[in-house]
């Protein structure tokens, strides 16, 4: 019985895994409170809530992607690749990131 709540647990997220290959231009980069930060770009994300892609900063790899859109930003350099999941709310968690 608990394995079939765990499978149906599992199933029932709906979070959908997604890589973006089109070439994007950090429009804004921020943080918030202790473990969040995320990006806008100038071309938009329309599929994801707010227009925003999400970082996590509670993991080593999230603090190496807010550091990589810190020195894309900075350099006018373009993300060229993002994987990515959206859960059932709409809001777009960076998984890896691409830079030119």
């Amino acid at each position: 019985m608990r394995s079939i709540i765990f499978i149906l647990s599992v199933f029932s997220s709906n979070i959908f895994a997604e890589t973006l290959s089109e070439v994007r231009t950090v429009h804004r980069v921020f943080s918030e409170g202790e473990n969040s930060a995320g990006f806008y770009s100038v071309e938009g994300f329309s599929q994801c809530k707010y227009g925003i892609m999400y970082l996590s900063l509670a993991t080593e790899s999230g603090k190496a992607q807010f550091s990589m859109l810190l020195m894309a930003k900075a350099a006018s350099k373009k993300v060229v690749r993002i994987d990515y999941t959206i859960d059932s709310n709409q809001y777009c968690k960076v998984g890896g990131l691409h830079i030119e």
